[in-house]
């Protein structure tokens, strides 16, 4: 059995030397799926563009998940949970000025004909219609009225960043907020000793990542001046539509007056 794992190492080693990374996870992906046992292989729905059948896999920042990405419109596991958020949800019908940073294609073409104005936001040029720096953001205060964020705060200081964000939402707009949590954790884990693409993907689990946020995160929110209200996406919905299992939106509101 040695002797074969041996020749299988040497094996896959001679066969990939040459690929490119996209095309070496291309082809583990692909090997790695179909290693699965039938029993493991489902069908799931997208509510973004109703397509009906298996998922692809994706690499996540230190582990390969299993059904995560929709064939057809290439939404992943937070998109499709938004999507039948939004969906239920009176606020999300129809927007005034809303403003998505770090936008995602799948979910723009959702929200453009619910909003009176759509503006997209990135720190580096030529991502998004506006370049803004989200912890200092170059904007009249009160003047968006909502704002989507979706796995932004772990890469930014959110103590600058929430703050902002308040300040330029209307009184009752709202932040439609994502990020990674672990909630058996207290405390936010952050490091200040650590930088670098390495350092942040050994500490953070993603080379951009500067902390991975425990259950305070929610008190980080309300610090800000928010009122909160979480969305926890659950087990049926898991089994229907390939959401990941307790995932959370954080629905963070300027309170009125």
């Amino acid at each position: 059995m040695r002797f074969l794992s041996k020749i299988a190492r040497r094996t896959a080693g001679a066969l990939t030397r040459n690929l490119r990374p996209y095309d070496m996870q291309r082809l583990t992906k692909t090997l790695v799926d179909r290693a699965r046992p039938d029993s493991e292989q489902h069908d799931f729905r997208c509510p973004l563009c109703n397509y009906q059948g298996r998922f692809a896999p994706i690499f996540g920042s230190d582990a390969i998940r299993f059904s995560s990405e929709c064939p057809e419109c290439h939404s992943r596991e937070r998109h499709r949970f938004l999507k039948l958020w939004m969906d239920g949800d009176p606020r999300c019908q129809s927007f005034g000025r809303f403003l998505h940073f770090a936008p995602e294609p799948v979910l723009s073409k959702e929200l453009i004909p619910k909003c009176r104005q759509y503006q997209t936001a990135d720190i580096e040029p030529g991502r998004a219609d506006l370049v803004l720096n989200i912890e200092e953001l170059a904007l009249e205060s009160q003047s968006v009225d909502a704002v989507m964020a979706n796995h932004v705060l772990e890469h930014v200081n959110d103590g600058k960043a929430l703050p902002e964000l308040l300040r330029v939402l209307r009184p009752g707009g709202f932040a439609i907020l994502t990020t990674p949590v672990i909630y058996a954790w207290a405390e936010s884990y952050e490091n200040a000793a650590v930088h670098g693409t390495s350092q942040q993907h050994l500490h953070f689990g993603q080379g951009d990542h500067v902390r991975i946020f425990g259950a305070d995160l929610e008190d980080r929110i309300r610090a800000a001046g928010f009122q909160l209200e979480t969305v926890c996406a659950d087990g049926a919905m898991a089994a229907r539509y390939a959401t990941i299992r307790g995932d959370m939106i954080y629905v963070a509101t300027r309170p009125p007056g």
